[in-house]
């Protein structure tokens, strides 16, 4: 998982260079659309997986015999 968020991280100076190269066209605005919108469902996915990890420690907290 951190790997695919270094690897995310590390795209973004390539995307911006590409856009500054090929300017504000329809195709760049249809990428950037999608590209943003996977990075939005990838941001959901995390929290809520974060989400279900801390719903499982509390179980477990609350009751040990369920874990």
């Amino acid at each position: 998982m951190f790997k695919f968020i270094g690897i995310v991280i590390a795209m973004i100076p390539i995307f911006l260079f590409l856009r500054t190269i090929f300017g504000r066209s329809a195709v760049m605005k249809q990428a950037a659309s999608d590209f943003q919108r996977h990075i939005d469902y990838l941001v959901w996915v995390i929290l809520f997986l974060i989400a279900v990890g801390l719903v499982y420690s509390l179980v477990n907290l609350f009751h040990p015999r369920w874990g």
